[in-house]
């Protein structure tokens, strides 16, 4: 029970690696507010997660890359602390770039790139009165390697790398650590029927895509680690180096 006391805010965790993150926080005795746009997704997700005498975990049902949802929220919430955040709210792309709908490009960049943005930018003040806090951005092995029908993904991803190392040297006096995960293809929803043959494992060194426990046992170590700063962490199966 690493986490027993803290508080944590995780945007996209109703699914996926935000919802891996959120159980495995859970299980280590952290109290945990799931951000995501269904209602009825995210009361499945946090009815899933562990709880102990005094975790009392909740959802809130926005869009991250609107900043009045962030705006109420941390005023609803002007009481509660905030350990650590995690930003893991992504939708992917599959097409090139010629041919994605220019209502697509904005899309893929609010929610990704400026919905973290903004949680940031919301609740690092309320971690700087703490004089403590963790931050930890979900980007993606794109933002590093690139990928075919992938281009705006890959730059929105690219450029959670560039704000957390910029916050980084902004917040660390703080006491508050900003970090990075960079997933490489992991078992999600996101990437469903993509190894159908098993054509997309053979390029992996490890010979198959992630786990999202995987994933979250990353993300723990950068909660606990109180040294871990600054840190772009690839948990891709060895692929960055091919």
């Amino acid at each position: 029970m690493s986490l027993l006391g803290k508080r944590c805010i995780i945007s996209g965790g109703s699914r996926g690696i935000g919802l891996a993150i959120a159980r495995l926080f859970a299980a280590e005795g952290a109290t945990c507010t799931l951000i995501g746009r269904n209602q009825e997704a995210l009361s499945t997700a946090a009815e899933s997660l562990p709880r102990h005498n005094s975790q009392d975990h909740e959802t809130v049902p926005f869009d991250v890359s609107n900043t009045n949802y962030w705006m109420k929220m941390v005023a609803d919430r002007k009481t509660v602390k905030c350990d650590i955040l995690v930003n893991a709210a992504g939708i992917s792309q599959n097409s090139f770039l010629f041919n994605t709908a220019h209502g697509d490009v904005s899309k893929i960049i609010n929610t990704n790139l400026t919905g973290t943005i903004w949680g940031c930018k919301f609740l690092v003040p309320k971690m700087m009165k703490q004089k403590e806090g963790c931050i930890i951005n979900v980007s993606s092995l794109m933002a590093i390697h690139g990928g075919r029908g992938a281009s705006i993904y890959a730059a929105s991803k690219a450029g959670i790398v560039g704000l957390t190392r910029s916050l980084a040297w902004e917040v660390g006096r703080f006491g508050i650590r900003a970090n990075v995960l960079l997933p490489g293809y992991i078992q999600t929803e996101m990437t469903e029927g993509m190894d159908k043959n098993g054509e997309l494992s053979t390029l992996i060194p490890m010979g198959r895509l992630g786990l999202v426990d995987e994933v979250a046992d990353a993300a723990l170590f950068l909660a606990k680690n109180s040294y871990a700063h600054n840190c772009v962490l690839n948990i891709d199966g060895g692929l960055s180096a091919t």
